[in-house]
């Protein structure tokens, strides 16, 4: 191997992206709550298997339990790597497109994991007290609330469904982007979809239709020049759909802290 060679190879870029300094890395860890931790709440998170003389569907909540506490520990990985992408690209390899594409690459991760997160722990719940809600219900969120409310046991009146109500408008707005993405259009993202104009023309010139389907696309309609030109835009900001996914994260670690001793 030729001495070129070898430094060409020491310059390539192995996955996502390259080294960060350590004290950067740690600055990005110590930024976000360490789910981790969860396992001293309930020793199901470790074994879920700890508790099999306490009937099937006990079991069976836990193992829910325990998967649903790895899909969040996944998810904060992502959010992690999400921060070191785009600090690599902005500041160690400064490339403005590849930190937000990399950067909203590991947050989609995320905010997939944390949808799933939610729907283990929610029958984990109806499978722990034997809700009764069908496995593969849709609107499993809402039914397990209302079975929780109607319960005579206060952990469930009471701490469980308020625990899941305490999900705020930050988790909702990342199941919306979860369900887009999923269901409907990909949501746009500012810096990544091109930029197109229709001009000099009025807005209303633009069938509706194709104004429907911009705008269902996650894209942003703006029309500028006194109405006289319209220019399409990508939706949300990089930054905007970090603090949502973030604060989702946080918010759903909440509920598992409330609830993960309630199941043990």
């Amino acid at each position: 191997m030729s001495a070129d060679t070898g430094n060409q190879e020491a310059d390539l870029v192995h996955g996502m992206r390259g080294g960060i300094p350590n004290d950067r890395m740690e600055r990005i860890h110590a930024g976000l709550p360490r789910s981790i931790e969860l396992r001293n709440l309930n020793s199901c998170l470790e074994n879920p298997l700890v508790a099999l003389g306490s009937g099937p569907t006990k079991v069976h909540g836990h193992v829910r339990l325990y998967q649903g506490w790895h899909l969040l520990n996944e998810a904060r990985i992502a959010l992690i790597e999400a921060d070191a992408c785009k600090l690599f690209y902005e500041e160690c390899q400064p490339n403005p497109i590849e930190a937000i594409y990399r950067c909203r690459f590991y947050l989609d991760d995320a905010a997939l994991r944390l949808y799933s997160s939610c729907e283990h722990l929610l029958q984990s719940v109806n499978l722990y007290w034997g809700l009764g809600v069908p496995i593969k219900s849709r609107g499993l969120f809402a039914k397990v609330i209302a079975e929780a409310e109607k319960s005579n046991l206060p952990e469930l009146s009471a701490d469980v469904a308020t625990g899941l109500r305490g999900l705020g408008p930050d988790w909702e707005a990342c199941k919306k982007y979860r369900n887009d993405w999923v269901h409907n259009e990909r949501p746009g993202i500012a810096g990544l979809e091109r930029e197109l104009s229709f001009g000099p023309r009025n807005a209303q010139d633009i069938p509706p239709a194709i104004v429907k389907a911009i705008k269902d696309s996650g894209h942003l309609l703006s029309v500028t020049g006194a109405g006289k030109s319209v220019s399409v835009r990508g939706g949300l900001e990089i930054n905007e759909l970090r603090r949502i996914v973030r604060n989702a994260y946080c918010q759903l670690l909440g509920v598992y802290e409330r609830l993960a001793p309630l199941l043990d």
